[in-house]
């Protein structure tokens, strides 16, 4: 074995040099589309045989405007998030808070509202609420908390560790007033609409991929979620590019000291960011609080897959947190059916039984992450400070 080895040391030696001078820049470009293919191909080869044994079904049209729903929470969340870490420079747990309140905001219009029928003009002074006290509490945040720091020249790190504070006191703070139990906004009855679907994976169904035609029950109010995202989001973008302030905010993101000492007011920079950032995520509360319920601590659930959405997009790019929200929410959503599918696997399988596998489904944003930024750490449109 030593003689084939000292024979065959050469031979290696060149193989592995060549391997990396040679193949390896030229595979480099390309990493992107290998990494698909080779997570994509078996996936749909599995997804086909799965589908085949009835394992797994897929209402398309569920599947699409669930997807669009929880796209339109997970962008709300992560705009504020994105715009607050490329101006300030750190990670704000309290964002997930401003999110809660804003629900809070509709679940108290209810209450005090309640001996009536409500009806759109409330919702829209809700929104306006919803907006206007986040944003004012994001701004409190800062001077009380975040701007001091700041001043004391913190590390992100600390200012880190105090956003989680100042969150934990804003949630208890809501759990005085509205206690543990979950709570609804009871908005304007819109109805809901029937369509026309197309289910994968049916028992009942025929052709390869087991089709059935069948209904899906789309409620309005994922229609009014989906419309009033696309408005926000388009004119944030319109803010921030035809806009003077809105030019001015862009600067101080990019370099705060160069903007400061080209005369623009970066002090009220920051404040505007955080009150655009803070009322956004309210005005995702209240989307949220339409169709689920709301508890004190669920802005602790859409933190990390906001988070995961800020990264994958970029920090600081609109358009790349727009994509990074489809892509991880259409992923979460598909992911459902995958799971709930594999109960039946393992069963018939391997004769283990498991049940509420979709409760897994919070680990997919990472996944998706985490394959994304080992290709490209920058996000998906993040800039590469080292070009």
């Amino acid at each position: 074995m030593a003689v084939f080895y000292e024979r065959h040391k050469c031979k290696m030696s060149k193989f592995v040099t060549d391997f990396k001078e040679r193949i390896i820049p030229k595979i480099q470009p390309y990493k992107l589309k290998i990494v698909a293919i080779l997570v994509i191909f078996p996936s749909l080869l599995f997804t086909f045989y799965g589908i085949q044994k009835t394992y797994f079904h897929f209402n398309l049209v569920q599947l699409f405007f669930a997807s669009l729903y929880l796209a339109a929470i997970y962008l709300c969340i992560s705009l504020g998030l994105s715009m607050t870490y490329k101006l300030i420079g750190f990670a704000n747990f309290a964002h997930a808070e401003y999110f809660v309140v804003g629900a809070y905001v509709g679940v108290a219009w209810s209450f005090v509202f309640a001996d009536r029928t409500p009806t759109s003009i409330d919702f829209v002074i809700v929104l306006l609420l919803a907006f206007t006290i986040s944003g004012l509490l994001a701004i409190i945040g800062d001077l009380l908390v975040f701007e001091p720091l700041r001043k004391l020249s913190a590390t992100p790190e600390a200012m880190m560790i105090s956003s989680i504070g100042w969150g934990i006191i804003i949630r208890n703070v809501i759990s005085v007033f509205f206690g543990g139990r979950s709570s609804y906004y009871n908005m304007v009855e819109l109805g809901s609409r029937v369509l026309g679907s197309v289910r994968l994976g049916s028992q009942r169904g025929s052709g390869v991929l087991n089709t059935e035609v069948t209904d899906f029950t789309l409620k309005f109010a994922y229609l009014v979620a989906i419309v009033l995202t696309s408005i926000i989001v388009s004119a944030l973008f319109l803010f921030l590019e035809k806009t003077k302030t809105g030019k001015a905010l862009r600067a101080t993101s990019d370099n705060l000291n160069l903007a400061e000492s080209s005369g623009i007011d970066t002090t009220k920079m920051i404040r505007l960011t955080w009150f655009i950032g803070g009322g956004i995520a309210g005005v995702a509360g209240i989307i949220f609080v339409t169709t689920l319920p709301v508890i004190p601590y669920s802005g602790f659930l859409f933190l990390l897959p906001a988070f995961a959405v800020a990264v994958l997009g970029g920090i600081g790019s609109l358009k790349g947190s727009a994509y990074a929200a489809l892509i991880i929410a259409f992923a979460q959503t598909l992911s459902i059916s995958y799971l709930t599918g594999f109960e039946d696997v393992l069963k018939e399988t391997f004769n283990i039984e498991r049940d509420r596998l979709s409760s897994y489904q919070i680990v997919i944003p990472f996944i998706l992450l985490i394959i994304v930024i080992l290709v490209r750490p920058t996000g998906l449109y993040g800039e590469d400070e080292s070009g």
